[in-house]
């Protein structure tokens, strides 16, 4: 039997030269919406040892970071800022 082609579409694609601060900066205003009350999801695809593991949570400080630790730095930011302008936050 004839198999149907299939066609995928992604908003973007990183090869293995890219950085942690190239991907993050790709998603970051994925939580700046979340901080703004949207629900939100990153999807990573790819096979088994391509990377998505590392993507997400790094290695170490600094440059090495990933998306969470990235994104938790984000939040505790913007709680802070926001703090200074009088707002009250429980995490």
């Amino acid at each position: 039997p004839e198999l149907d082609p299939r066609l995928f579409s992604f908003d973007r694609v990183f090869n293995e030269r890219s950085t942690q601060e190239e991907v993050f900066e790709e998603v970051s205003e994925l939580v700046q919406s979340a901080l703004d009350g949207y629900k939100v999801c990153l999807f990573s695809y790819g096979q088994t040892g391509s990377g998505k593991t590392h993507t997400m949570l790094g290695t170490g400080e600094g440059e090495r970071r990933g998306i969470i630790p990235r994104a938790v730095a984000k939040v505790l930011e913007q709680a802070e800022a926001l703090r200074s302008k009088g707002y009250e936050y429980t995490m």
